[in-house]
């Protein structure tokens, strides 16, 4: 089966208000009915639409995708270099694990090209595709989702035969998974045991409140990341109001637009989804402009990368070296001097080589004051225990 035969066309009649030339979908190849299917072999990013929202039980979301698609295709072209393919929308298959089977295979079919897939609508359960598509092709994953959940217990109805993505995926014992990220979860819809789980598995689970205290902390997540998840459920619902599990509080459209924006410039992230919201609910597209403005940020984020994955300490870098006078050992601290960013090397014994996590300034400034930063703890005890 080839994969054009997985889409069927996209149904969107964009108003280039702007003027079609400077609109960002007039540098989109487009799936569109009587047109060829676009080359998605040689492009950086490829759009899916997904209408799968079965696992919810939610009736007439299958518009979701077409109404983002319309509002990023009218606004402003990121720039004018870029090599997008619009793929159209996923075809439903019989059952919603046919959906999952097939988003597996068009995932790892363009992760083998180097191809971004940029999944909008559908629910968080097609991570498990998603993922599934890194198992297919034996490729290690970093997890990260921003949500106001953390993804282990099940927002359905029933809650016996949808239990959640990372419940599944944990149960499954996957090698592949190495890492799985929080960022913005709300300790009101969240479990005490779920956050213990969480802890012991050595996984990061970031409050709303802490991330949106210092949201620059968030992009070395991100920067680690292979698979990104972002839910509009995330979003309050003054800024999100069609969010399928809405919250008065979340974080701000223009909070989710720089998070994005982190996604798009960091060289490891290779696969991301935008979800989460019911396009019947939408009044005035409110919602869809979001969707649109976030994936907006993505892309102008990926045309803005510096090629530093996987980070080199010996190349075009400053070292600075931490004697932790308590342990009696150093850490070492990279700064890169075409980016200003920042890594950190976590020693290993039982890999070939030490970890280069992404980290930020300020876990620098904390190992100054003789303060182990948590990320480096996080990962020593993982790759060591």
């Amino acid at each position: 089966m080839e994969i054009k035969d997985y889409f069927e066309p996209a149904k969107v009649e964009p108003d280039y208000r702007l003027g079609e030339n400077k609109a960002f979908g007039s540098w989109v190849r487009q799936h569109r009915h009587g047109g060829e299917f676009p080359d998605w072999k040689s492009v950086d990013l490829a759009i899916m639409g997904v209408s799968e929202y079965r696992f919810v039980h939610r009736e007439n979301c299958n518009d979701a995708a077409n109404q983002a698609r319309k509002c990023l295709y009218e606004l402003a072209c990121t720039n004018r270099k870029m090599k997008i393919a619009d793929l159209g929308n996923l075809r439903p298959g019989n059952a919603s694990d046919d959906s999952l089977a097939a988003i597996r295979d068009i995932v790892s079919l363009l992760l083998e090209k180097n191809t971004i897939p940029v999944l909008l609508g559908g629910t968080p359960d097609l991570a498990l595709g998603m993922f599934h598509a890194y198992e297919k092709i034996k490729r290690t994953v970093n997890l990260t989702a921003i949500d106001s959940q953390p993804g282990l217990s099940s927002r359905y109805y029933d809650k016996i035969k949808n239990k959640s993505y990372l419940r599944k995926i944990i149960s499954s014992r996957s090698k592949y998974l190495f890492n799985y990220s929080n960022i913005g979860y709300q300790s009101y819809f969240t479990g005490s045991e779920e956050t213990n789980l969480l802890e012991d598995l050595l996984f990061d689970h970031i409050r709303l409140g802490v991330a949106r205290e210092n949201i620059t902390e968030m992009e070395p997540v991100i920067r680690d990341s292979d698979m990104l998840m972002i839910s509009m459920s995330s979003v309050r619902q003054s800024d999100a109001p069609a969010a399928l599990f809405p919250s008065p509080n979340g974080f701000t459209g223009e909070e989710a637009c720089q998070l994005a924006w982190y996604a798009g410039k960091s060289e490891r992230l290779s696969s991301i989804a935008l979800f989460d919201w019911h396009p019947g609910f939408d009044i005035r597209f409110h919602t869809s402009h979001l969707a649109a403005h976030i994936a907006w940020y993505f892309i102008d984020g990926f045309y803005k990368r510096k090629g530093e994955y996987p980070f080199n300490p010996s190349g075009d870098c400053t070292r600075y070296i931490v004697n932790l006078s308590g342990t009696g050992g150093d850490i070492s601290f990279f700064k890169s001097n075409k980016s200003d960013r920042w890594w950190m090397e976590v020693p290993s014994d039982k890999l070939p080589s030490s970890l280069m996590v992404a980290c930020s300034y300020e876990d620098y400034q904390r190992a100054c004051m003789q303060e182990v930063p948590e990320r480096w703890w996080q990962n020593f005890r993982k790759i060591n225990s």
